[in-house]
C-alpha cells in the first residue's frame, strides 16, 4: 500500500516537466526536494515527540487510556489528517496539465484552423490545430522501452530508488540497536531529531547547492558524482559503529571523548553524504 501511495511522486514530476522547459527546470525540479525535505524535518518530530504520549506527557494525556494502549496512534493520526488535507488541496486546487488532456479540451474551445494543403496537418505546418492531432499520437510503451537512453534512465532510477529506500530504513535500524550489537543506541525522540536535522539540510542542497552545482559541472556529471556517494555512505556505517562500540559498548570505558567525538562525526558524515548523494534525485 504504502508503494501504491507514492505514485504521485511520478505524478508531480510529469506535472513540473509539463510546464517548465531547460530554462527554469535546473531551479523548478529542485523544488521536489524541497517538500521532501519539509516532510523529513516534520515527519520525524512528529513520530519522535508524539509517540507513547501517555509516558512523555502524562499531565496531558495520562488518563486517556486509548493513547497508552495504542502508543503510535496519535503520531499516525496527525500524519493521516496532513495526508487528507493535501488530497483535498490537490482536488480543488490543481489543474490539468497533461498536453493531451489540454488539446481534448481546446477542442471543444476552438476551432481547428484550416490547412492549406491537407497533408499540413500530418507534416506540422499549421500551429495550434496541428499541434492537437500530434499529440494524439503518443508514442506506446514499448516504443518507449525501445529507446537505450530511457531504458539507462529506468535502470539509473531503479538503482537510485533501491539504495535510498535500504538507507531510510537501514539508518533507523542502525541509530536504534545498542551498541553492543553494532548501533548507536539513540532514543526514538533522538532518532526523530536526526532525520529532521536531515530534512533542513536537504532544503539548502536543493535550494542553493544543486542549481550551482548543476550549472558548474552538468546534469550527467552531478547524477554521477551523487551515485558514487552510496558506496561509501554505506562504508560509513561500519567506521561509525566502530567508534560507537568503543564509546557506548560493554566494554566502554567513561570518558572516552575522542570514541565519543569520532562516533558524532561519523554520523554527521554519514548524514551529509546522504544528502549529497540524494541530489541524483534532482
Amino acid at each position: 500500500m504504502a508503494g501504491a501511495l507514492t505514485g504521485n511522486i511520478a505524478v508531480m514530476q510529469s506535472i513540473l516537466g509539463e510546464i517548465t522547459d531547460d530554462t527554469n527546470q535546473a531551479r523548478a525540479f529542485p523544488l521536489l526536494e524541497v517538500t521532501w525535505s519539509v516532510g523529513c524535518v516534520l515527519g520525524p518530530i512528529i513520530g519522535g515527540y508524539l509517540s507513547h504520549p501517555a509516558e512523555r506527557y502524562p499531565a496531558i494525556f495520562g488518563d486517556v487510556e486509548f493513547l497508552a494502549r495504542h502508543p503510535f496512534f496519535l503520531p499516525c493520526f496527525i500524519s493521516s489528517s496532513i495526508t487528507l488535507c493535501s488530497v483535498i488541496v490537490a482536488f480543488v486546487f490543481l489543474e490539468e496539465t497533461l498536453p493531451g488532456k489540454l488539446a481534448a479540451r481546446t477542442t471543444h474551445l476552438k476551432t481547428i484552423p484550416r490547412a492549406n494543403n491537407p497533408q499540413e496537418l500530418d507534416s506540422g505546418a499549421t500551429g495550434q490545430g496541428t499541434q492537437i492531432l500530434n499529440i494524439a499520437s503518443h508514442p506506446s510503451v514499448m516504443e518507449l522501452l525501445s529507446s537505450q537512453r530511457i531504458r539507462s534512465v529506468i535502470i539509473a532510477g531503479f538503482f537510485l530508488w533501491f539504495l535510498s529506500i535500504s538507507w531510510d530504513a537501514v539508518f533507523v535500524l542502525f541509530a536504534y540497536t545498542p551498541a553492543g550489537l553494532g548501533g548507536l543506541q539513540r532514543t526514538p525522540a533522538e532518532i526523530g531529531v536526526f532525520l529532521a536535522t536531515l530534512g533542513a539540510l536537504g532544503i539548502f542542497m536543493a535550494l542553493i547547492a544543486f542549481p550551482l552545482l548543476q550549472y558548474r559541472f552538468g546534469t550527467l556529471r552531478l547524477h554521477q558524482a551523487c551515485m558514487a556517494l552510496w558506496p561509501l555512505m554505506f562504508m560509513l556505517f561500519s567506521v561509525t559503529s566502530l567508534f560507537a562500540r568503543q564509546a557506548l559498548g560493554p566494554s566502554a570505558r567513561i570518558g572516552d571523548s575522542v570514541a565519543h567525538a569520532c562516533m558524532w562525526v561519523g554520523l554527521s558524515l554519514i548524514l551529509l553524504t546522504d544528502k549529497v548523494a540524494t541530489m541524483a534525485y534532482a
